[in-house]
């Protein structure tokens, strides 16, 4: 992608979630503020129940309770962050549904642009700034030292964690055009990614090792939170860059395989 289109780009998205935010200010107040108690509430049921968890048994295969606090405030801000980019994916189906998706067509922006960025949560950017403050203070609870170093291993976590969630969300929505299936997938996803909450050690060899390589959901805060630990390797990073560079483009080849095959809804 050219610059100058990178910057359009960024424009049409800033203005489309302009407009998704005047539009819940206006239409939705009460709502909004449900929603954040309620992300918050449930947010701190999960660091309770941890925390008694870890309590009875005194560590986590192998994790004190900070530093399971600590994977587990990680797991929440990239949880937040591939929704508050992706959360178009939820309303792609009525969209191919009611026919809007064929407008998507016919605009001079990427289809697949529009399908996954064009709904961004503006209550997410909210709350993205206490969980920021979050990971930063379960970082120091856990004693171990902010480094450039680690600052920058954990940042290309985030791009690796970034280039999977968009491959992941875009095989979703190409069988949506094909299929019209895309509630139930996305939310089985949403299981799966939960279980990224705690460290992916509890769940032994075999599921261990297909939550971090098949659905690679370690990197959301297991793999970051080794390398801060000195737990992982930083050139292990180098296979995952790797196979979510190969997700990636197995994604859009599918994604341009399913729009040969897609049918307006106006026939």
């Amino acid at each position: 992608m050219k610059p100058k289109d990178a910057n359009r780009y960024w424009a049409v998205w800033c203005r489309l979630t302009a407009l998704q935010f005047e539009t819940q200010v206006a239409n939705s107040k009460g709502s909004a503020i449900v929603f954040l108690l309620g992300k918050n509430l449930r947010l701190l049921t999960v660091f309770l129940f941890t925390s008694l968890i870890i309590g009875k048994t005194q560590n986590l295969v192998g994790y004190t309770l900070n530093e399971a606090i600590f994977i587990l405030s990680l797991f929440v801000w990239g949880s937040t962050f591939t929704q508050l980019l992706f959360r178009a994916v939820y309303i792609f189906r009525q969209k191919v549904q009611d026919g809007s998706f064929d407008f998507y067509l016919l605009t001079p922006l990427n289809p697949l642009f529009l399908s996954l960025l064009s709904y961004t949560d503006p209550l997410d950017f909210m709350l993205m700034i206490p969980y920021t403050y979050l990971v930063g203070w379960a970082w120091i609870a856990s004693g171990y030292p902010f480094t450039f170093t680690s600052i920058l291993l954990v940042f290309a976590c985030v791009v690796i964690m970034f280039t999977f969630a968009f491959a992941i969300h875009t095989l979703i929505i190409a069988i949506g055009v094909r299929y019209l299936e895309v509630d139930n997938l996305i939310m089985l996803f949403r299981d799966i990614e939960k279980m990224s909450t705690y460290p992916i050690d509890i769940y032994g060899k075999y599921l261990g090792g297909f939550l971090t390589y098949v659905v690679p959901i370690a990197i959301i805060a297991t793999i970051p939170a080794k390398i801060v630990f000195g737990l992982f390797s930083p050139l292990l990073l180098i296979p995952f860059a790797i196979l979510a560079y190969l997700q990636l483009r197995l994604a859009l080849w599918f994604w341009s395989r399913a729009l040969t095959h897609y049918t307006s809804a106006s026939s």
